[in-house]
């Protein structure tokens, strides 16, 4: 799914930097700024922490032009709550798989003259996508936007959002410093953002470049909202439906550490780093650094949604063979490429972004903390928002 599915802001309160603004790059906050994968979930909502560092800059939001007149009502809502946004921002209606980026010679020319700071977020997400598709949108879309950073008159930072997947069959401890490890990956998002990342840390001697590396990005850790209901959304969308009284298995040993991370420390986390002066040139796992074990994550999800504890388990290849059945797999809703993230022996070191942090009140929140809460955000709002 491209991160600009259809959500809606709650009214929340204005942010507040969480991290020194004094440790801010006073050339990057000043630069114009432009991003891509609005009005995405993901990029609202760190948007707003970006604007919490820079109240006064001029942003521009390359839009896919089916999502424009959402990404206008979106930009609108938060002028009422940011009253220095107003007026500050430009819809450009683009294609990041096109050479211009879709813009057109002349406005491609205008932004590259103005742009100091861009914030790659588009992406295609989605575990089942087929490969020409997630590599014109993954690869080629992200070389043809290091081509324009390239054409950028006075280019500061380049923000690019990977995934901590990137890692793909790869076991053990993963550092922030490792990338093309010659590891095999588990499907074509997997692999496709593994070459984008691969071809920006090519270029990043010429584009000054932060990396990001997400984990599994779940709900705000105090409201529980969300765009979409995927990783351990479909463990909760499965116990919905089944009757309270019916005893469930656990899946596998368990013993695997599955790194969920809350959208709200990602955000905040990415904001403040990425306006950092000294973050170029690294990766940074966006990432628990104390991650629950998956059978432990079950055990709570059935607390928290009022069920009896697991009885019993079933080998993990048991229910990836079965549901390879794709009625099996429908009846079920789980995809069956879901279920390996939580069995994969990986964990990720994230000592990078925890020393960028050291210094401010941005910490994730241990998953015990708030699970209970993005539970409550699902049971009341069951429709997938992403439809």
């Amino acid at each position: 799914m491209d991160d600009s599915a259809d959500t809606s802001m709650t009214d929340t309160p204005d942010r507040r930097p969480a991290g020194d603004t004094d440790a801010i790059d006073e050339e990057i906050v000043s630069s114009d700024v432009l991003v891509t994968g609005f009005p995405g979930f993901l990029a609202s909502r760190l948007l707003e922490d970006i604007l919490a560092y820079q109240p006064s800059g001029q942003f521009f939001f390359l839009v896919e032009p089916r999502f424009e007149q959402q990404a206008r009502r979106r930009l609108s809502e938060l002028e009422s709550r940011w009253p220095d946004f107003e007026g500050a921002w430009e819809v450009v209606p683009g294609d990041i798989t096109a050479e211009d980026l879709g813009f057109g010679t002349e406005t491609y020319q205008r932004l590259a003259d103005r742009v100091g700071t861009v914030w790659h977020l588009a992406a295609l997400y989605d575990l089942a996508v087929e490969e020409s598709l997630a590599y014109r949108v993954n690869v080629t879309g992200t070389t043809h936007v290091l081509d324009f950073c390239e054409a950028c008159r006075d280019l500061k930072r380049l923000n690019y959002i990977s995934t901590c997947y990137v890692s793909g069959e790869r076991e053990g401890r993963i550092y922030e410093d490792e990338l093309d490890e010659g590891q095999g990956h588990k499907n074509h998002y997997e692999s496709t953002k593994f070459w984008a990342e691969v071809e920006v840390q090519r270029r990043w001697d010429a584009i000054p470049t932060a990396i990001f590396r997400p984990g599994i990005v779940v709900g705000d850790s105090e409201t529980g909202e969300t765009d979409k209901y995927d990783g351990p959304y479909y463990l909760f969308k499965f116990l919905r439906k089944l009757p309270r009284w019916l005893p469930v298995p656990n899946i596998g040993k368990g013993d695997t550490a599955v790194n969920l991370v809350p959208v709200d420390f990602a955000t905040e986390a990415m904001a403040f780093v990425g306006l950092k002066d000294e973050a170029s040139g690294s990766a940074y796992h966006v990432a628990d650094p104390n991650p629950m074990r998956a059978r432990d994550i079950f055990s709570l999800t059935l607390d928290c949604m009022g069920r009896r504890s697991a009885i019993g388990s079933i080998p993990a290849g048991w229910m990836e063979a079965a549901l390879g059945n794709a009625s099996i797999e429908e009846s079920v809703g789980i995809p069956q490429e879901a279920i390996v993230y939580f069995n994969h022996a990986a964990s990720y070191d994230a000592s990078n972004l925890q020393r960028a942090l050291r210094d401010t009140s941005i910490r994730c929140p241990h998953l015990s903390s708030y699970l209970d809460v993005i539970i409550d955000y699902f049971m009341e709002h069951p429709a997938d928002p992403a439809r």
